[in-house]
């Protein structure tokens, strides 16, 4: 007698997380193509004149806006970010292990991202303006600011902070950064993506091109792709080159405090995870150093070597600030439950993201 088939489970049939990253990631290209197909059309809007004793002043946003530039842009903004909550919110009260496929608060997260990034699209050809109208460009840059230093700290117990030296913070704010870290994300991705107008300038197509792979990071919330060591990397090390162009693009000297400040977040924090050898660790330093005497005794002065540690004295200092208000306030409110974490409690497959 032959054996009926095995009935096709909605797991089976469920898209894997490697497949949705692959499309999202297609999607992220076709969109940033798209960006610069708009450019053309774009050059019907009169910008604002801009305001050289304004060092904080945003070049690309109207002469003269009216009420709907500014509606339009906000309403997008609030009701994509709230919705993202919602399907965070959702998958958290549902799932706790990670699997390699989607379920269903996936494919509402990617579907929520996919819509508003067309309608932004939309906005951008008809008005133009994006919420940068309304608000200085230091708020965009400081959630961008937020979200590295909230991964530094997340992922201390994987790579350590200062060349893998691990601290040793308490296991409660560990539970409280992977419980909240998703909200803090995906408010400071879609508050960047929509402070922006869609322009296509090599600065702002790598900014769009960084927040939207950010986007479909958070859309694939509690599966094993979300976890990926290599692809965690690669978004917060896009900040370099994103950073280091809008800086080239505005022909300044901060294009070094950008392009080193970052680098050395690299060299003291992040390359400390990649499982490189030490000889290659060696490579990245021998090379970070010497870039660094290089610019700073033929292309720059030497005092101006100051550059350097900016970016990453911010970053290291909110961590400890986060780590010092969290504290604080669970110790007001009497969640400590456990001891300071020690190193050795924590295993390699443990999730890091949720």
């Amino acid at each position: 007698m032959t054996a009926l088939p095995p009935v096709q489970t909605t797991t089976q049939r469920s898209i894997s997380d490697r497949t949705a990253l692959n499309l999202g990631i297609w999607f992220t290209l076709i969109i940033c193509l798209a960006i610069i197909a708009l450019g053309g059309w774009l050059t019907q809007f009169e910008l604002a004149t801009p305001d050289l004793s304004d060092g904080f002043f945003y070049e690309w946003q109207l002469a003269t806006p009216n009420f709907w530039n500014a509606a339009t842009a906000w309403i997008g903004f609030a009701v994509h970010n709230l919705l993202i909550w919602g399907a965070t919110w959702w998958a958290q009260e549902r799932y706790s292990k990670y699997t390699g496929t989607l379920r269903p608060a996936n494919y509402w997260a990617l579907a929520i991202n996919a819509v508003f990034i067309v309608l932004h699209y939309g906005q951008t050809a008809i008005f133009y303006d994006g919420i940068a109208q309304d608000l200085p460009s230091w708020t965009a840059q400081f959630t961008v600011i937020m979200m590295l230093f909230v991964i530094i700290a997340l992922e201390n117990r994987r790579r350590g902070m200062f060349f893998g030296k691990k601290l040793n913070f308490r296991t409660e704010f560990y539970g409280w950064l992977r419980r909240y870290h998703g909200y803090a994300f995906s408010f400071a991705v879609i508050f960047t993506f929509w402070f922006h107008p869609m322009v296509p300038t090599f600065g702002h197509i790598f900014g769009f091109l960084h927040v939207i792979l950010v986007m479909l990071q958070g859309s694939l919330m509690f599966t094993r792709a979300h976890l990926d060591r290599k692809w965690n990397f690669l978004l917060e090390i896009i900040v370099l080159p994103h950073a280091a162009l809008i800086a080239l693009g505005q022909g300044t000297g901060i294009v070094y405090m950008f392009l080193f400040g970052f680098l050395t977040i690299f060299i003291v924090t992040q390359m400390h995870g990649l499982g490189l050898k030490p000889w290659v660790k060696y490579l990245f330093g021998a090379g970070y150093l010497l870039s660094i005497l290089f610019t700073y005794l033929v292309l720059r002065a030497p005092y101006q070597a100051n550059e350097i540690i900016r970016i990453p004295a911010i970053e290291y200092l909110m961590v400890f600030l986060m780590y010092g208000l969290w504290w604080l306030g669970a110790r007001l409110l009497g969640q400590f439950g456990g001891k300071a974490v020690k190193q050795k409690e924590w295993h390699e497959g443990e999730p890091q993201a949720a």
